[in-house]
């Protein structure tokens, strides 16, 4: 396998997670700024402003895929040989707000977000057999309600049908225990089980000190997808399941910031999903 699809540089994501969750200022639209919410419209904006900048610099197609209830998704794709079957990589761009709560959401869903920008960097000069398309979700935090727009979408203009599956990256950045626990959750859905072994088989064949630890949850966008019978799985730290053995104290607060989070582990992670994605895309072993 190319090693580039593979050894993912943790300083990458420390650099880009950092400018994404508002630690150091950026330059969005020719003005500095420092973006330290991604909840408020303008927030949002600054948001898929930013990732518009660094996947028009890889050389992707970059739309917006705006929808009802005034929410915004950012698409960004690389076409591949075979142009009607696509996989999507997925993650949330908005962050949580509430009451007086207003999180600068860097392990959620930054982490994830970043963890792909990483993967479309590694993967950006390899010649794919089908199209990868990244989804910044927006509006998660509501309600799912980016997944569920644009599934709609897809649907109705008949490009559901080309959909290989959808993996999708929530909070993968946070271990403190250092044990290298993960979750790839596919819940018996359909043939989503398929895209979780492939998973599984990437973190076994590159020796990536990595655990799968079993649970199940539909709250997050890959279960949107299941009810249109599409492989669909979530990819996070170990949050969800029975046992929450090592949950980010800073979930949904304002201290959601990088000085909490594992880079080596997110490192670890974003290099088995890279591997899992060229697997699919690429065609590497």
């Amino acid at each position: 396998t190319n090693p580039e699809v593979l050894n993912l540089d943790q300083e990458f994501l420390r650099t880009k997670l950092e400018e994404f969750s508002g630690a150091t200022p950026v330059i969005i639209d020719g003005v500095e700024t420092t973006s330290r919410e991604r909840s408020s419209d303008e927030g949002r904006r600054k948001a898929r402003a930013y990732l518009r900048a660094q996947y028009e610099a890889l050389g992707f197609n970059v739309s917006e895929h705006a929808y009802s209830f005034s929410g915004t998704n950012f698409v960004a794709e690389k076409t591949g040989a075979d142009t009607s079957r696509f996989l999507i990589l997925s993650a949330h761009l908005d962050s949580f707000s509430q009451f007086f709560v207003n999180s600068p959401g860097a392990d959620d869903d930054g982490a994830g977000t970043i963890g792909i920008l990483a993967i479309a960097q590694a993967l950006s000069q390899q010649q794919l057999q089908y199209n990868l398309r990244v989804l910044g979700f927006d509006q998660e935090e509501l309600g799912l309600f980016g997944s569920r727009a644009y599934a709609q979408h897809l649907s109705e203009n008949g490009e559901m049908a080309g959909l290989i599956g959808l993996v999708n990256l929530e909070m993968i950045s946070y271990d403190s225990d250092n044990d290298g626990a993960f979750h790839v959750i596919d819940c018996n859905e359909n043939t989503s089980a398929e895209l979780s072994d492939l998973l599984v088989q990437s973190v076994t064949q590159s020796g990536l000190p990595l655990e799968r630890w079993p649970a199940c949850t539909d709250r997050s966008d890959h279960a949107i997808f299941w009810d249109y019978n599409k492989p669909a799985v979530v990819v996070s730290q170990h949050f969800f399941g029975e046992r929450h053995s090592d949950p980010n104290p800073c979930y949904h607060r304002n201290c959601d910031t990088i000085d909490n989070l594992n880079f080596n582990y997110m490192a670890n992670l974003t290099t088995a999903i890279g591997h899992m994605v060229a697997r699919v895309l690429v065609g590497t072993n």
